[in-house]
């Protein structure tokens, strides 16, 4: 039996009706906002990290406004400059998303995951 459990991203709302339905597959949500069980959150919140300490490194450059063109010369406005040192330093910053990190935050999220099996009280953030 494989069970793939989804959270609520608007990406997931069409997932039951498109996947064809199989005897060894069972498909599962979890509650409206439950990141504690989640592990792709403790994922976001790894890239996030680095992609916030690469963005400090790079401040000065990122609020120059003296230089508004691109490789090719073409005019940048305010919000398109911004949007692509966001992306280059998204790319850089992936790397740190390793299986290794990926599996400790599986395992991170096992207890929150039993928890709610036994239908157990949580608070976010503990």
């Amino acid at each position: 039996m494989v069970v793939v459990v989804l959270d609520n991203a608007p990406a997931h709302r069409q997932t039951e009706e498109r996947v064809a339905p199989h005897e060894d597959l069972e498909i599962r949500r979890l509650a409206p906002y439950s990141p504690m069980c989640n592990p792709i959150e403790g994922c976001f919140s790894v890239l996030k990290v680095h992609i916030k300490d690469a963005l400090a490194l790079d401040r000065d450059e990122i609020c120059d406004r003296s230089n508004m063109t691109d490789t090719d010369g073409n005019r940048l406005t305010v919000k398109e400059r911004t949007r692509r040192f966001l992306e280059r330093t998204a790319r850089r910053s992936i790397k740190y998303i390793t299986p290794a990190v990926v599996a400790n935050m599986e395992l991170h999220v096992r207890g929150a995951v039993n928890a709610a099996e036994e239908m157990k009280d949580m608070v976010y953030g503990k």
